[in-house]
């Protein structure tokens, strides 16, 4: 299927380097220019628990460390 340019460049992609090293090709993207794989929808934990085990777990989040 042909695309006319200005539909190429209404077309959004997420951009994201993908483990091959390929970009993205997801066009969900949130505000960000990320896809919900990659980012857009992340803003990280927001209640007290969260935010709690989240310290405790640190850089290591594979490793139950929380209680």
């Amino acid at each position: 299927m042909k695309y006319t340019f200005e539909e190429l460049l209404a077309r959004r992609y997420c951009g994201a380097k993908t483990r091959k090293g390929t970009p993205c090709k997801r066009l969900d993207i949130y505000e960000n220019g990320r896809c919900p794989l990659h980012g857009g929808l992340s803003t990280g934990p927001t209640t007290e628990e969260g935010k709690r085990c989240a310290a405790l777990n640190g850089n290591c989040p594979k490793k139950k460390r929380s209680p």
